[in-house]
């Protein structure tokens, strides 16, 4: 359906504060007019991951600039970062899922990740009907140029809107609403991508309200404002590992019950055994 875009960055940009803050760059929205025809959630999604990429592999102090221009019957949409950069070599297996393009161990700690984010990309842009292209230069930066088809203006007052409500950061209740939820949940997690997947989700269920923290030691205190009735919990934040927020949560009579489920790629057996040894109610 018809997604506009402005609307749309101004959605998403919350979900990346975070990870600007961490990292020292600032992300920038230029013109961004008119729409396209695509999935909102998928666009979301596609942004989100290359937005996160652009930020991560930036350098301190380094710019992200987004912004979007009718070509013909279609509209391109073009991010571009004053970020590492990458060879030739690189662009040719920028699609290849798990490739992490060697820069697992660029810098002191490494950039985290897990080389499947451009695979992701491409393969939503091929189900919308469009594409995806890159450009770069080692040292300078990248750019990601996004091609959809151009949409006819937005309806006017009477239709439906083009682009959802945000789910990524939920909507504070009203009365009506907050007497029809009946549990609460956190999310403590700071990748944006699997922060939306999840809102996504749970906006489907009007009686759940769900709340995201971004890193272990905001996220055990939203667990004490909130007294959640269920936690969900990423296992490697930037602050602290999973097992560390557990062991603060369980240290708090208050929340020493609380079930808190581990949502995580680390799937090793081993992994898991220790924590559900450790107190997790169950580890997805």
């Amino acid at each position: 359906q018809p997604v506009a875009l402005a609307p749309l960055l101004a959605q998403t940009m919350p979900m990346l504060d975070t990870l600007c803050r961490r990292h020292g760059v600032e992300v920038q929205l230029g013109a961004l007019p008119g729409s396209v025809m695509a999935d909102a959630t998928r666009l979301r999604q596609v942004l989100l991951n290359l937005l996160s990429n652009a930020v991560k592999y930036n350098r301190p102090g380094g710019r992200v600039q987004v912004e979007a221009e009718a070509q013909g019957a279609e509209r391109l949409i073009r991010v571009t970062d004053t970020g590492l950069g990458m060879s030739a070599e690189q662009l040719r297996d920028l699609y290849e899922p798990f490739n992490r393009l060697g820069r697992q161990s660029e810098g002191p700690e490494g950039v985290e990740g897990s080389g499947i984010g451009l695979a992701i990309v491409k393969a939503l842009m091929d189900r919308m009907g469009g594409s995806v292209r890159a450009h770069s230069t080692p040292g300078v930066g990248s750019v990601f140029e996004l091609r959809l088809a151009d949409a006819a203006p937005l309806p006017v007052a009477g239709q439906a809107p083009a682009v959802p409500a945000a789910a990524a950061q939920p909507p504070r209740p009203d009365a009506g609403t907050a007497a029809a939820a009946r549990g609460t949940l956190l999310y403590i997690e700071d990748n944006p991508v699997n922060a939306l997947i999840v809102s996504e989700l749970i906006a489907r269920r009007a009686d759940l309200r769900l709340h995201i923290a971004a890193d272990g030691r905001s996220g055990v205190q939203r667990a004490l404002e909130l007294q959640p009735d269920l936690v969900l919990l990423d296992m490697q934040l930037p602050d602290f590992d999973g097992h560390e927020v557990l062991r603060r949560l369980r240290a708090q009579p208050a929340l020493a019950t609380v079930p808190v489920i581990a949502l995580s790629a680390n799937a090793m057996p081993d992994d898991i055994a220790r924590a559900l040894r450790a107190g997790m109610t169950d580890y997805w």
